[in-house]
């Protein structure tokens, strides 16, 4: 049996290029699913991350969320720049 890595926010942000206040607040608004280790460590899963992509893609193959007024593309692992949520800067 196959068993997936489990990844930090800050371990799944460098991987697909979001920000951890990003990963965070996806977490917290319930579209990103995660692994709640105790009450203060939740893990994700890459798995988590590719469901998140499917339901927030406009496209078959790439994500295009509108992001405050930006819009990013997600495609083949690729590193996406989306504004942070609280500051706006990239």
């Amino acid at each position: 049996m196959h068993q997936e890595r489990l990844f930090s926010p800050k371990e799944l942000s460098q991987t697909v290029g979001l920000s951890v206040t990003q990963i965070r607040a996806l977490m917290n608004e319930g579209r990103l699913e995660y692994i709640a280790i105790s009450a203060k460590t939740r893990l994700l899963t890459m798995s988590g991350w590719e469901k998140f992509r499917q339901t927030a893609t406009r496209s078959g193959d790439h994500l295009a969320q509108h992001v405050g007024g930006q819009t990013g593309s997600y495609s083949d692992m690729q590193t996406v720049r989306l504004p942070d949520m609280q500051t706006g800067n990239q």
